[in-house]
C-alpha cells in the first residue's frame, strides 16, 4: 500500500451545519424564507450544483443562475467554513499515523479551495499530499480519472491504493479505480451502501491498523 484516498464530508469531518447555515444566509439575502435546518442539512452532500438547485429553486431559471448563485454560496461558506465543523474523533491521529508511511489524497465533491482552507483550519492539511475537489477536474466521483491523474503525479501505481468514504459514490470510485474499498461507518450514511466494501471500519483507528498490515 502506497496511497490512501479519503472522502472529506462524512468521513474526515461533519460540515453539514455550516453548509446548511450558508444555505439559509443566501436564501435570506434573496428575500426567501429560511429552509428548515434539518432539510438544509439533508441537501448539502450532493455536489455544489445540485446543492444550489435544491437550495434555491424559486430563483433559478437557467445554468447562468446556478453559476452566479454558486459563487455567492461558496463565498459565504468560505467565510464560515469551520464555525461548527469538527473532525470526527480519532481522525487527526489516524491521518498523522498514515501520513508517516503513505501518501494521502482527499477526494471530495467540495470545491478544492474550500476543502484546502477547511483542512488547514482543522490543523490536518499538513498530513495531505493532494486534494481533488469537485471543481479540480471535469469529472468527479465516482469517476476514477482524477484518482488516476493524481496517482501518476505522485508516481504511484493504482494497485497500491485504498479509498475510504461513507457513500456509495466513494465505494464505486474505489471499484472503478481498482483500489481497496473501505467504508467509514461513522459518517453521514447509516447503512453499508453498494457496491460492497472490502472493509468496514467502525472507527478511524481500524483503518490505521488495517493499512499498517499492508505497508
Amino acid at each position: 500500500m502506497k496511497l490512501v484516498f479519503f472522502d472529506l464530508d462524512g468521513t474526515l469531518e461533519d460540515s453539514r451545519q455550516d453548509m446548511a447555515l450558508s444555505v439559509n444566509r443566501i436564501r435570506t439575502t434573496h428575500k426567501l424564507p429560511e429552509m428548515p435546518i434539518d432539510q438544509a442539512r439533508g441537501i448539502v452532500n450532493r455536489g455544489m450544483d445540485a446543492l444550489i438547485e435544491a437550495a434555491l429553486p424559486e430563483i433559478i431559471k437557467d445554468r447562468t443562475d446556478i453559476s452566479r448563485l454558486r459563487l455567492e454560496y461558496e463565498t459565504d461558506y468560505m467565510n464560515h467554513v469551520v464555525d461548527h465543523t469538527v473532525l470526527y474523533p480519532g481522525i487527526s491521529d489516524m491521518l498523522r499515523e498514515i501520513s508517516s508511511h503513505l501518501s494521502i489524497v482527499v477526494y471530495t465533491n467540495k470545491p478544492e479551495a474550500i476543502s484546502r482552507e477547511l483542512l488547514k483550519r482543522l490543523d490536518v492539511l499538513q498530513h495531505v499530499n493532494a486534494i481533488i475537489g469537485g471543481d479540480s477536474f471535469p469529472e468527479s466521483k465516482p469517476s476514477p480519472v482524477p484518482m488516476q491523474t493524481i496517482a501518476r503525479q505522485l508516481n504511484l501505481s493504482q494497485q497500491q491504493a485504498a479509498m475510504c468514504g461513507d457513500t456509495a459514490a466513494d465505494l464505486q470510485a474505489a471499484r472503478n479505480y481498482g483500489a481497496t474499498a473501505i467504508w467509514c461507518g461513522w459518517g453521514y450514511v447509516a447503512d453499508v451502501p453498494e457496491p460492497a466494501p472490502d472493509l468496514i471500519a467502525a472507527r478511524p483507528d481500524q483503518i490505521t491498523a488495517f493499512i499498517a498490515t499492508l505497508v
